[in-house]
């Protein structure tokens, strides 16, 4: 049986309404499609016992047909609101779930316009469904892991005083793109100085130019069949301040011993403490403001969460990151990031570039 057809019966099997239904408009929603039925392009999914429909226009035919099997493909214009209605209707498909959080309000509002559904939503119920990765998604996040290692390896050796970080983050995007990788799995982070105090810093915004002492930060990931990595890793430009040696082993403490904390059945509040108690105990608890980590998938942020507000509990085939950091605000900040897949009994490393020590570039 192909993954999407067991997935289909899982989400089946969650639901009370006639039909589970997905529009993907521009980004609204590609990830449950995907996830259901391996189509990458826009169109309106109907899943129901009976069959599973996939709508979209003349642009997608033919990708669906390649990228699909075992599902009806219907190409018209109007899929995602007036041929979305009319295809239920002819279905008698009247009671009908959605994810809200993967839906608009105006888009409820106009479907609901056209005539007689009974539309109720789930927050996002396939999301619930990818939490767990089969061997095969697993493999994919492993080798966009093991790229993203590769590609700061080499680009380590390149990066010369006086760069800006633009400069440096297209370099190692180039890399990613000149691997196997399907491209990167979200935009690069690269800041140096007090930049890496922000915590989601964009480097095209005011370029700045690396300089000895810096602290140097790199929060970036490759995409691999769709899956993503996600890894952190803080240098020092040229011989290393005091002061960035402490915070980064207090730091680097903090992401070992979150990780020999992950393991099924412990809940993501109870590894967040044990990351988050270190760095306070260590006197720099009011600079570690963020969850300690994230499901990481088809998304780069998808559940389960290791977070102080977290409510999963984290099971055997979950992938999840840990990244504690410490910021302070003029001088700059450390975060280590690693992504971990969950056993029953602790957990497998993915990313393997050396964080040991605060490695010195330039």
């Amino acid at each position: 049986m192909p993954d999407t057809v067991h997935r289909q019966q899982q989400l089946l099997e969650r639901i009370t309404a006639d039909a589970f239904i997905s529009v993907n408009l521009e980004g609204s929603d590609p990830v449950s499609i995907r996830y259901l039925t391996g189509f990458t392009g826009e169109g309106a999914l109907i899943l129901s016992k009976a069959e599973c429909v996939l709508l979209t226009d003349s642009r997608y035919t033919e990708q669906a047909k390649i990228e699909t099997e075992g599902l009806t493909i219907k190409e018209l214009r109007g899929w995602n609101l007036k041929g979305l209605f009319d295809a239920l209707v002819e279905r008698k498909l009247t009671r009908v779930v959605f994810s809200a959080s993967r839906a608009s309000l105006q888009w409820f509002k106009d479907l609901k316009a056209l005539g007689t559904l009974e539309l109720s939503s789930e927050k996002d119920l396939v999301a619930q469904l990818r939490r767990t990765k089969t061997p095969a998604e697993l493999e994919h996040l492993r080798k966009a892991a093991a790229i993203a290692d590769q590609a700061l390896e080499q680009l380590v050796t390149e990066i010369r005083i006086g760069m800006t970080e633009t400069q440096i983050a297209l370099r190692l995007e180039v890399l990613i793109r000149e691997s196997d990788a399907q491209g990167i799995a979200f935009d690069v982070n690269c800041s140096a100085g007090p930049n890496t105090a922000l915590n989601h810093y964009d480097p095209s915004l005011n370029p700045t130019c690396i300089k000895e002492g810096d602290l140097l930060l790199f929060d970036f990931g490759a995409q691999v069949q769709g899956y993503r990595s996600d890894i952190t890793r803080t240098f020092a430009v040229g011989e290393p301040q005091e002061k960035a040696l402490e915070i980064y082993d207090i730091v680097l403490q903090s992401n070992l011993k979150g990780i020999d904390a992950v393991r099924a059945g412990v809940t993501g509040i109870e590894v967040d403490a044990v990351s988050r108690d270190h760095i306070r105990d260590a006197g720099y608890g009011d600079y570690f403001g963020h969850g300690l980590g994230h499901g990481i998938g088809l998304e780069v942020h998808e559940p389960p969460g290791l977070s102080p507000l977290s409510k999963d509990t984290l099971e055997a085939g979950m992938v999840v990151t840990v990244e504690p950091g410490i910021y302070i605000p003029g001088y700059g900040g450390v975060r280590i990031e690693d992504d971990v897949v969950v056993t029953a009994s602790g957990c497998e490393i993915i990313t393997a570039f050396p964080k040991d020590r605060l490695i010195s570039v330039g």
